[in-house]
């Protein structure tokens, strides 16, 4: 009983190194339930006693510190503070790591997808709550991770669904090849009319015209769309051979960044550098990103004809005008993007429908499709481990890609030859070959 005369059960014990412990408990049925719990993590020697545990607040410093450190990229650091400064922090910023349970982790990421978070989202921020964890065991803060300890909810037959039709997309041969064969086209300027409703933008017209003269083209062209918006879009000399390291060998757009002269050979690319969102060229973030690519002799007579086109003396493959690497919004924003939208390649509003990474993805469709191993895959593709390329890409070795030859090798068999076509559906083909690459 205290001084007050409120009446208070005391639980006492030895903690891991043999020092005396105690707390309060309202009733004697907490404190028996506390002890329980103590007994038993004391036993596995996995016990910390409040007063001497941290706040997960407290982890995350440590964890920024270690990753300093150990000379983490600059990117890697930036995107471990926004996803624990926008996402874990807020949440669970100020509880105490041996506070936090499975089921608390569970938890938190429910009211982050009530708040509107994505699951992209979510899944970042539960990997860099676990990575705390790490670095909290690893520092003897804590002796298990609760995010690692995280059971999945089984997902309803509707969520299975969801998942399937939400599988990373891949751009089709046909839309690959027709963005290379207009990349070529250096001496083209596009002319491009869109009218923008809210937030979808349609497009009215494509023209192209030659770059040579093109003020007098520019100016009909505005003078017959009134009131739509109108772009100019020219490719660079160096989007083909950009595109297509990205689409035949797999790299990532940073990795052709940084790619090096000294890294081509004849027969296959050394990945050995990456340039992060900063601009900053730098060995690759990970082991499994040094890697040797095998390449086929078109991608390299691309590259050797690129090679003697250029000029100057930098090792970049890929330089701007100064010589630096270029930057990532010069590739998408203006020359990516404005490709797809002359070629008539948009989602439903209008805006480009493949993104860099897109193209790395595509690669990896051709290696599997062409009957590469996933052990080969994922060695040539970077990746961590094969689990790693079997998770991501599993439904491409299960079901093949979409060209349907192997469908059409059986057709062949029972059917034999392939029977004429109709004019009706001669009309019908045409209208989806002009309109393919609008929906590949």
């Amino acid at each position: 009983m205290l001084p007050s005369g409120k009446v208070k059960w005391l639980a006492a014990y030895s903690d891991n190194v043999g020092q005396r412990r105690f707390k309060q408990f309202d009733t004697r049925k907490e404190a028996d339930v506390f002890m329980v719990r103590v007994r038993s993590e004391v036993a596995a020697g996995s016990h910390v006693p409040d007063r001497a545990a941290s706040t997960v607040d407290q982890a995350y410093a440590l964890l920024i510190a270690a990753l300093e450190a150990d000379q983490a990229a600059r990117a890697t650091l930036h995107n471990y503070r926004v996803y624990y400064l926008g996402h874990v922090k807020p949440y669970l910023g100020t509880r105490l790591l041996p506070k936090l349970h499975p089921a608390d982790v569970g938890d938190w990421l429910e009211r982050l997808k009530a708040d509107g978070r994505t699951d992209d989202t979510r899944r970042r921020a539960r990997i860099v709550l676990g990575a705390i964890f790490d670095e909290a065991i690893r520092r003897r803060l804590a002796h298990a991770n609760p995010v690692r300890s995280l059971r999945s909810r089984r997902k309803t037959r509707r969520a299975e669904i969801r998942e399937v039709e939400e599988t990373i997309r891949i751009p089709e041969r046909e839309v690959v090849r027709a963005m290379l064969a207009a990349a070529a086209d250096t001496d083209a300027l596009f002319l491009i009319a869109r009218e923008r409703g809210g937030e979808v933008a349609s497009i009215i017209e494509v023209q192209r015209v030659s770059a040579d003269h093109p003020i007098r083209a520019v100016r009909a062209f505005r003078t017959r769309h009134p009131g739509a918006e109108v772009e100019t879009f020219r490719p660079t000399s160096w989007l083909r051979p950009l595109l297509a390291t990205m689409a035949l060998a797999g790299l990532r757009i940073g990795e052709a960044r940084g790619l090096s002269w000294a890294s081509v050979e004849p027969e296959h690319l050394k990945v050995r550098e990456g340039v992060d969102r900063y601009n900053v060229r730098d060995t690759v973030k990970t082991a499994a990103a040094l890697r040797s690519v095998p390449i086929g002799p078109q991608l390299a007579t691309i590259l050797a004809n690129w090679q003697a086109g250029t000029t100057g003396d930098g090792d970049l493959v890929f330089p701007s005008e100064k010589g630096t690497p270029i930057g990532y919004p010069n590739i998408v924003n203006r020359q990516l993007g404005p490709l797809q939208i002359a070629l008539g390649i948009v989602a439903a509003d209008g805006s480009p429908r493949w993104t860099a990474h897109s193209f790395r993805h595509f690669a990896v469709s051709l290696w599997i499709d062409e009957g590469a191993k996933i052990g080969q895959v994922s060695e040539w593709a970077g990746h961590e481990s094969p689990e790693f390329t079997q998770r991501v890409y599993g439904h491409l070795f299960r079901a093949g890609r979409t060209d349907r030859r192997a469908v059409t090798a059986g057709e062949l068999s029972v059917l034999g030859a392939i029977e004429p076509a109709t004019s009706t559906q001669h009309g019908n083909d045409n209208a989806l070959k002009n309109s393919a690459s609008a929906t590949a």
